[in-house]
C-alpha cells in the first residue's frame, strides 16, 4: 500500500562510538536512508558501509544507534508497516465518504503503486522468519480492514472476508509481471473488484 489517492478529485562493532553531532544523525536518518536503498535494491543492498557513505558520516556512528544490522532491518520493517499499512488506513479513513467510497479509494490507491516495496519485502520474507511473520500480520490486517469496509458497504457477512482475500491476492498479482497492465487498466480492474466486494 502507498499514499492514499484522493478520489474527490479523481553484532556490536569495535569501531569508534562517537556521538551524533547533528540532527540528521538520529536513528531515523539511518532508517530513511536504509529504506531508500531497500526500495532500489532489496534487503541485500542495505549494508552499513554504503549507508554511512550515503549519509556522509563514519561507520562508527551507526553503532551509536543500532546494535547491529539486524536491528536496523527490524526498524526498516517497522517503517514499512507504518508507512504502507497503518498510515494508508488512517488517511483513507480521514478521507471520509461511505464504506463503499473508502473501499474504492483504497483499491485505487493500490492500483497506482509500482510495487517495488511490496515485492521487495515479500522476497525478503521468503528467506527470513522475522520478516515473514511481519508480512503475515500485515496481510491479515489489510484483509480484515477491507472485509470490514465490504461488510459496511453491504456485502454479506459470511462472504466479506473471502471477497477481501480474493481482491487482495488480485492486487498483489498485478506486481508479478505475468500480465502487465497500465495504471488505467489496473484502476478499471479495481473497479470490477470493488463491485464484486460490495454486491449483496
Amino acid at each position: 500500500m502507498g499514499e492514499v489517492v484522493d478520489d474527490r478529485s479523481f553484532n556490536v562493532n569495535t569501531y569508534c562510538m562517537e556521538a551524533p553531532n547533528s540532527s540528521r544523525l538520529d536513528p531515523n536518518a539511518w532508517v530513511r536512508a536504509a529504506y531508500e536503498m531497500f526500495e532500489e535494491g532489496g534487503v541485500s543492498a542495505v549494508r552499513i558501509d554504503p549507508l554511512a557513505k550515503k549519509l556522509g558520516i563514519t561507520r562508527g556512528s551507526f553503532y551509536w544507534h543500532f546494535e547491529n544490522r539486524a536491528a536496523l532491518l527490524r526498524a526498516l520493517l517497522d517503517r514499512w508497516v507504518e508507512g504502507e499499512t497503518e498510515r494508508v488506513i488512517e488517511e483513507n479513513e480521514r478521507g471520509g465518504g461511505t464504506a463503499s467510497d473508502r473501499l474504492r479509494r483504497l483499491l485505487w490507491t493500490c492500483a497506482t503503486e509500482d510495487g517495488r516495496l511490496e515485492m521487495g519485502v515479500r522476497e525478503w520474507a521468503g528467506g527470513d522468519e522475522n520478516a515473514r511473520e511481519i508480512v503475515r500480520r500485515v496481510d491479515d490486517r489489510r484483509i480484515a480492514y477491507m472485509a470490514d469496509l465490504a461488510r459496511e458497504a453491504g456485502a454479506p457477512n459470511s462472504d466479506a472476508k473471502a471477497r477481501a482475500r480474493i481482491a487482495y491476492v488480485a492486487w498483489l498479482g498485478f506486481y508479478t509481471g505475468i500480465a502487465p497492465t497500465t495504471t488505467e487498466q489496473r484502476i478499471a480492474d479495481m473497479d470490477q473488484l470493488h463491485c464484486m466486494m460490495v454486491s449483496s
